[in-house]
């Protein structure tokens, strides 16, 4: 169509010829085989492809029932069974195998013994393992000293279904006859997990009950040709070794599971090495996973152990090797149906660890989730080549996603994709926990190509058998002839599009084949409207052909950038395997060099930096808080003499940011808006626009907000990819890895008292062999230790300690602070406590009793950091509290030895000291405030008792004895008159006289303010020879008084 009037067509002719070959292999979904069993008789929660080769070839569904009903003679009413299916459309035609005969009730018991829990097959013309983990051994029967152990049992089938030579029948159970008791090998639970190597030399057990439920594996020698060589000391091979028998050898604690899942193959650590891997669900309550190899002996020599990412997710419930990128390195695939995320809805996982060269550790797992609830990993079923593209593909189920779903993954050179090729539905089939067991990998109908059986908890299973097909189409497009234009246009364009498919009859009865014609969509992913309209389709195309007129508008010369036209044909079957042809349409560009090529020079730079409040400033960051990242991109010539050789304009230019698990994009700041960036839906993925163009010497600075909901414990740096991109001519763009390394504090603080601060010692020289009870030794002290965590419960840290330093012996070996008792408890939790070790230092001699504490100076310094005293070291372990935890020590200042060695010093000090150590793979972690220092006072008193301390009775009986002293000194003096007064003779005494003196005689008395004279009422008269007199004037009765000297 031609172009608007004034403006010249801006399109350079294109044509394009392409030929797309199409293959599709998939299950078949429409032509299922079902076969029910008995009612709650979970009949498919195991199962297993079975071909026999001889007498006759047969293929074979084997299905576990483990709560089947009991045969008549075996003395129980549920025991579980095998089950054998025809291939057949018959859904009720299964057989269940008669296996496991009569039951001896004086020896063992078969109730609820769980057979058919788990079932494997070796492959054609291989022999079948299944087992009963909950069977039971007994003795002495109906006394009172009955014992009843869970150590499980397996059966093992000749091809035929049949128990038919040496190594058939049901007396592969390793814990019987072994010391039982729940901490060795008395619930021993053994086939809970069973297979064969993928050389079917060996064959392997997992007991996950073993060692107070710590776990064990067992691998036994089963190739006939070889026992029939002699070859018997080839194993067998335990992990804590078969005579040893050392649990301490098994690198997860108790309560592990470890051998609930097994595995093996060779080329996981080594080429030529044969690897076993075996899953702890509960190891540390997260997971883990171990590989082990066997050594020259009979020993499983653990290798590598990987261990689950978040609290309670059974990492390590299923396990499968498959070498998924065609390396020749098998890689892992862990299952964690419980691994739980609130905030993105996930309910359950499978991690895909990709080998490079034997190392599975190298680099973070791919993890796959499932929906919330859905318990996606349960089961992971190894596939085989499903799809034949040279790449082994997997199965995982996830039985409570609606009513069970399955999902289908491809291998392909970089792995394990994520995107499922096929998802199988029980809504289909009408099965509800579809997907809780699976098997395939093998070809049970004969036409070349792996089935998919799926188990239930419905008591029906399900085969999925893979159908072939392939399709050739050719493809062909072409734009009609255009020219050139340098001004706003307007274009008008016709496309068409033919596909044929070759040969036409081939399988399209079942193939439903969709095309997608589209125009621009990377422009459309970012957000950007799309300059391509599609007008209209023309009426005479068929079927198969496709002709429309697209508009190209809002065009001018400063922008035009190419257009791209994108046909993708998808046959429906064959999910994942769409072909796409693309086509693009150039424009030219300005702002560029003479030669009319822009050759760009974009340089990217970055730092972290921490959000300044709710303002948009920022500040470099030294510990991740409000996490940005300030990015500056310039456009500069890189030689400013040579300025024209590079720095043109840079048209369409983008950063892409590609944020990793522990980070997500949260949004841009920049000081102009010349920068919008974009993420993706799950915001693990943001592309900014920087300009079109980004002109010469251009400069633009913006910040990446990120949130870090991913963070956890195990994060040592984050690593964000930057990367600059631009249409413009600039070879070899800087790539940026933006890194930042995570440094995790750990909370705790540590302090310590001594209770009392100061002791005293004196007293008599006693030998250790004269102490019986610990007030012979000394002086008593308490020290006590608080450890306080302001952060997150340990018991996400790893194992953390609180080691105390106690100076129990000076230099020469002799005590100096005895320790009596230890006890490390939580604050909050006073009825919980925790064992310290070494337990045997605490009170060796076995002293008895217990007395009060009292005790200040200063002159020698007793601390084992000094080298002037010996330490024992209690460790205490830190496994998980909150908030606070105390350490309390009581001992016995040992005073013998001070006396002996410091007889003249007056004053002594003695430190103990406490610090927190952490054994943890996080190899960030770092500690601050660890540590604390105890100082206590020893004063020599000659006065005071070698005890330290007076006993209150002795001091009442003081008191009470200096009382009566007291008062017999008292009575004593009364007696002797003491308290008598002495009075001096009367003749000695001073004599006085009263005399009346009559009224006349008294004397008058002038008042100053009245005038009036006022008589004296006495008066004193002294003669010469010392006496004196003093007369009383009374109107009616005169005195006189007459003193006498």
């Amino acid at each position: 169509m031609p172009a608007a009037p004034g403006a010249p067509l801006c399109l350079s002719c294109l044509l394009l010829l392409a030929v797309l070959r199409i293959h599709a292999f998939n299950l078949d979904v429409t032509n299922t085989l079902t076969k029910d069993g008995e009612k709650d008789s979970l009949f498919g929660f195991s199962v297993a492809l079975h071909r026999q080769l001889n007498p006759d070839p047969v293929s074979w569904l084997l299905v576990g029932a483990p709560q089947a009903s009991a045969l008549p003679n075996q003395n129980a009413n549920r025991t579980g069974g095998l089950y054998g299916c025809p291939l057949t459309t018959e859904p009720k035609d299964c057989i269940r195998l008669d296996i496991d005969h009569a039951a001896d009730t004086s020896q063992e018991s078969k109730e609820n013994q769980w057979l058919g829990v788990t079932v494997k097959s070796q492959g054609p013309g291989g022999k079948i393992v299944t087992c009963a983990h909950l069977y039971e051994s007994r003795q002495r029967v109906n006394q009172l000293s009955e014992t009843r152990d869970v150590i499980g049992r397996c059966f093992v089938l000749s091809e035929d279904l049949t128990i038919s030579d040496d190594l058939d029948g049901g007396e592969w159970k390793f814990c019987e006859g072994r010391t039982l008791g729940h901490e060795m090998f008395g619930f021993c639970q053994q086939g809970i997990s069973a297979g064969f190597t993928t050389d079917n030399h060996y064959i392997m057990f997992g007991a996950p009950g073993t060692y107070n439920w710590k776990g064990e594996l067992r691998v036994e020698l089963f190739n006939q040709s070889a026992l029939a060589l002699g070859t018997y000391d080839d194993g067998p091979y335990e992990v804590a070794g078969e005579k040893s028998q050392k649990p301490e050898m098994i690198p997860v604690p108790h309560h592990s599971y470890f051998g609930f899942s097994v595995d093996s193959g060779w080329g996981v650590t080594g080429r030529n090495t044969l690897s076993f891997v075996s899953g702890a669900p509960r190891a540390n309550h997260t997971g883990a996973v171990v590989i082990l190899r066997r050594d020259n002996g009979s020993q499983l020599i653990p290798e590598v152990t990987l261990w689950g990412e978040t609290l309670a997710s059974s990492f390590g419930y299923s396990v499968a090797i498959e070498d998924l990128n065609n390396d020749g390195w098998m890689d892992l695939l862990v299952g964690a149906p419980n691994f739980f995320s609130r905030k993105d809805e996930i309910g359950g996982a499978v991690y895909v660890y990709m080998n490079q060269a034997g190392k599975l550790d190298k680099s973070p797992p791919l993890r796959l989730n499932g929906s919330e609830g859905s318990m996606f990993g349960i089961a992971i079923g190894s596939l085989g080549d499903i799809n034949q593209d040279g790449f082994k593909d997997v199965a995982i189920g996830a039985p409570f996603d609606g009513n069970g779903k399955v999902y289908i993954h491809h291998g392909s050179p970089k792995g394990l994709v994520t995107k499922p090729a096929q998802i199988l539905d029980g809504i289909s089939v009408g099965i509800k926990t579809f997907g809780y067991s699976l098997s395939g990998g093998l070809d049970i109908d004969g036409n070349s190509y792996p089935d998919l059986l799926v188990g239930s908890l419905s008591d029906t299973v399900v085969l999925f058998r893979n159908l072939k097909k392939k399709k050739n189409l050719n493809e062909s497009g072409y734009f009609n002839s255009c020219s050139n234009c340098p001004y706003v246009c307007k274009q008008m364009h016709r496309h068409t599009f033919l596909l044929t498919p070759f040969p036409l009859q081939s399988y399209f009865a079942f193939t439903a084949l969709k095309c997608v014609f589209e125009a621009e969509a990377d422009r459309r992913l970012q957000g950007k409207s799309s300059r391509v309209i599609f007008l209209k389709r023309h009426s005479s195309d068929s079927e198969s052909q496709h002709t429309s007129t697209v508009e190209l508008h809002k065009q001018s010369a400063s922008h035009c950038t190419t257009a791209k036209f994108q046909l993708q044909v998808t046959v429906t079957l064959c999910y994942g395997s769409a072909d796409s042809t693309l086509h693009k349409v150039n424009f030219l560009k300005e702002g560029c060099g003479e030669d009319k090529i822009c050759q760009s020079n974009l340089q990217l730079s970055y730092t972290f930096c921490s959000r300044v409040g709710n303002t948009n400033q920022f500040v470099p960051l030294p510990v991740y808080k409000d996490l940005a990242i300030k990015i500056t991109v310039t456009n500069l010539p890189s030689d400013p003499e040579n300025a024209m050789l590079d720095g043109d304009d840079a048209h369409e230019a983008q950063l892409s940011a590609v944020f990793p698990d522990t980070l997500s994009y949260s949004g841009v700041r920049q000081a102009t808006d010349s920068s919008v960036c974009i993420s993706n839906v799950n915001a693990s993925e943001a592309t900014c626009e920087l300009g079109n163009p980004m002109k010469r010497n251009a400069e633009i600075t913006f910040y990446l907000i990120v949130s870090t909901p991913g963070i956890t414990i195990e994060t040592t740096d984050l690593e964000v990819k930057l990367e600059l991109a631009t249409i413009s001519e600039q070879p070899n763009l800087p790539k940026v890895q933006a890194r930042a390394k995570v440094i995790l504090e750990l909370p705790l603080s540590v302090s310590g008292v001594a209770t009392p601060n100061r002791l005293y010692y004196s007293g008599e020289v006693k030998g250790e062999s004269a102490m019986r009870t610990e007030e012979d030794a000394g002086s008593p002290i308490d020290i006590e230790v608080t450890v306080s965590s302001i952060g997150k419960s340990l018991r996400t840290l790893g194992s953390a300690f609180l080691n105390l330093m106690w100076p129990h012996e000076m230099m020469n070996g002799k005590w100096l602070l005895y320790p009596m008792a230890i006890q490390l408890k939580e604050k909050e939790q006073s009825n919980r406590s925790m064992e310290c070790t070494p337990m045997k230092a605490i009170n060796p001699l076995k002293l008895v009793g217990k007395t009060p504490v009292w005790a200040l100076k200063k002159d020698i310094i007793l601390d084992c950091s000094r080298g002037t005293a010996r330490c024992v070291v209690f460790q205490c372990p830190l496994y998980s509290f909150d908030q606070q935890v105390v350490l309390k020590v009581h001992g016995r200042l040992w005073n013998s030895s001070l006396l002996e060695e410091y007889p003249s010093v007056s004053s002594l000090e003695l430190v103990v000291r406490a610090n927190i150590t952490v054994k943890s793979s996080i190899k960030n972690l770092v500690q601050r405030d660890a540590t604390t220092q105890i100082n206590v006072m020893l004063y020599s008193d000659y006065g005071v008792a070698a005890l330290g301390g007076i006993p209150w009775w002795i001091i009442l009986i003081a008191v009470l004895a200096g009382i009566l002293l007291l008062a017999l000194l008292v009575f004593i003096l009364w007696k002797c008159g003491f308290f008598k007064r002495k009075r001096l003779q009367e003749e000695k005494l001073p004599q006085h006289h009263a005399v009346k003196i009559p009224r006349e005689e008294r004397p008058m008395v002038r008042e100053e303010k009245t005038g009036t004279i006022k008589k004296k009422d006495w008066v004193t008269n002294w003669s010469e020879d010392g006496t004196a007199y003093s007369r009383w004037h009374q109107k009616t009765a005169p005195l006189e008084i007459v003193s006498t000297v």
